[in-house]
């Protein structure tokens, strides 16, 4: 239980640090700027290619552990797609951010050291399958749905063609499927750059939660509360429960990885998801205050989870 609490701590702190030196204004808005583009243009997709180019995959793809996870992360996409949609009256790109923020957890900073310190690395390899395939399923059709809504009004060859384009120019994704591709080659990943990268991979994610506390020193987060509770109980306390009875009662699938499906849909709202936000200006707000809010609670509801299955 110590190292959940000092994993949430640790994301909290570079939130908060990088909160306080905004708030107090020691430093310039141009160089936040600049920061900003660094760390989601630069730093985080290298982090990623790394990550994924160095990561030893298991040998056997469980079909029902990603049918049982994805599938509720659909589920809850589409419940936050349409009820942003129909109650909050958002147009269909801000509903595909708003679903993506219902849905998306953070699989990575937050993810992957608490799976370790719980299960250990051998137990923790079916979590690692959600982790490669997470970002790949969620970014691809949420970039789908946004530049196929804003480039409705072109050709459906044009519109094809913006879309491709989309997806290619998602730096995050790109990353993933560069070292993903390294992996799948067995290229060998030289020492003189493992030198370079391993540093760069260490440094990535907290520096994106620093720069995610830039941009909320900046944001009135009451006024989006409502919003961002609403994101809250879908991806805290909604997915999880649907991750859990479809495992546990549909597919009847063994203890453990009843426990690393339920926990994996109970993480709270990826950083990537700002990353979204950023790269489409769209709900940055919403999604800032969610990710807090989100990260907040998740302390809670996993720490119950911990306790149900007598971790």
């Amino acid at each position: 239980m110590s190292s959940l609490y000092s994993t949430i701590f640790s994301v909290f702190g570079y939130i908060i640090l990088g909160f306080i030196l905004k708030k107090i204004n020691i430093i310039p808005d141009y160089i936040t700027n600049k920061f900003n583009f660094i760390c989601f243009n630069i730093l985080l997709p290298i982090a990623l290619i790394s990550n994924f180019w160095r990561i030893k995959f298991p040998e056997i793809i469980l079909f029902e552990l990603l049918l049982v996870f994805f599938g509720s992360g659909i589920i809850i996409f589409i419940i936050g797609f349409f009820f942003s949609k129909k109650i909050f009256n958002f147009k269909t790109d801000d509903s595909a951010l708003f679903g993506l923020g219902s849905c998306f957890g953070n699989s990575v900073a937050f993810g992957i050291p608490l799976m370790y310190s719980i299960l250990g690395p051998i137990n923790s390899m079916p979590y690692m399958v959600l982790v490669l395939f997470h970002g790949l399923i969620h970014f691809t059709y949420a970039t789908l749905i946004i530049e196929g809504y804003r480039n409705r009004e072109e050709t459906n060859f044009l519109k094809l063609f913006k879309i491709i384009i989309g997806l290619l120019k998602n730096i995050v994704l790109f990353g993933m499927l560069i070292g993903i591709l390294l992996n799948y080659l067995e290229i060998p990943l030289p020492n003189s750059l493992n030198i370079f990268l391993l540093p760069i991979s260490k440094i990535a994610l907290p520096a994106v939660l620093i720069s995610l506390g830039f941009s909320l020193a900046g944001f009135k987060i009451m006024s989006e509360i409502r919003y961002s509770i609403i994101l809250t109980i879908l991806k805290n306390f909604l997915f999880p429960c649907i991750a859990f009875v479809l495992a546990k009662f549909i597919f009847v699938m063994p203890n453990q990885l009843v426990f690393i499906i339920t926990t994996a849909a109970a993480l709270p709202s990826g950083s990537q998801t700002y990353y979204f936000s950023y790269r489409y200006n769209s709900l940055q707000k919403i999604i800032s205050s969610n990710i807090v809010l989100s990260t907040f609670v998740s302390f809670f509801t996993i720490s119950f989870i911990f306790l149900l299955f007598g971790y």
